[in-house]
């Protein structure tokens, strides 16, 4: 069994160096679980990306931009190890949501043993995607940056996982609430000069006819039901987030 813990996907999310920290304080064998910080150069720039965005660069181009190079060099690695960890933060509202590009039977498993409050299938998103180069690929979205609540729900969901591959024995709470699959299908376009109406929000259904974003007097409206998820005024430059629809549970399992 390998396992990689990817951190800085985003240059600016900084969370995934505390989590590490305190994942190693489990001392696990470094044959077993590695570390690997994917954009360090962003990093060190203080910035979420050199060229573009590395979470929308793979599988990669040998001679493309710094990226594009980036994720052809990270996928070797990644498609090496049977699961992929991946940290993140959210300048959203958006939390307690893992992120998968695949729901099939091996990544449910892990999925039921984390039992998140959200689980968002990126099909906009999933052949650019890091994980969507792994076989199984999970990634954390919990919440921002600097909360100390974010960080210890994480640690605390990756121990799930490795106390449901036998890694570590310790005793965790059992959890009651239920599971939300949302199925993420596209982006929302940001027209220039629009904002998002203060009634949005993530999780919150916005129906087929009613308005989600205006400028001046002028109001964008929903051509369809749908969940906005990741949605947020300072997520994105050109869209306001993605478009989900809710997966029912007996149609999952």
């Amino acid at each position: 069994m390998k396992i990689l813990l990817n951190i800085l996907t985003h240059g600016d999310e900084r969370i995934g160096l505390k989590v590490v920290r305190e994942i190693q304080k489990l001392n696990i064998d470094k044959k077993i679980l590695f570390v690997q910080v994917a954009n360090k150069k962003a990093f060190k720039s203080k910035k979420r990306f050199i060229e573009q965005d590395l979470n929308r660069s793979f599988p990669g181009k040998k001679n493309g931009n710094y990226e594009e190079r980036l994720a052809y060099k990270l996928s070797t690695t990644i498609k090496s190890v049977n699961l992929v960890l991946d940290i993140h933060s959210t300048r959203s509202e958006l939390k307690d949501a893992i992120i998968v590009t695949k729901l099939d039977g091996e990544t449910l498993k892990y999925v039921k043993a984390i039992q998140p409050k959200y689980v968002l299938v990126m099909n906009a998103t999933k052949n650019n995607a890091l994980i969507s180069q792994a076989k199984i690929g999970i990634a954390f979205e919990y919440g921002k940056d600097n909360d100390p609540n974010v960080l210890k729900k994480i640690v605390q969901d990756i121990k799930r996982v490795f106390y449901y591959i036998s890694l570590i024995n310790v005793k965790l709470h059992k959890r009651k609430q239920i599971t939300n699959y949302f199925n993420v299908i596209s982006e929302i376009k940001k027209p220039r000069g629009y904002k998002l109406l203060k009634k949005i929000k993530n999780y919150k259904l916005v129906y087929k006819g009613e308005a989600f974003a205006c400028r001046g007097d002028n109001y964008l409206i929903a051509e369809e039901d749908f969940y906005p998820i990741l949605f947020g005024e300072k997520n994105y430059k050109n869209i306001f987030g993605f478009m989900g629809k809710k997966l029912e549970s007996r149609k999952i399992f």
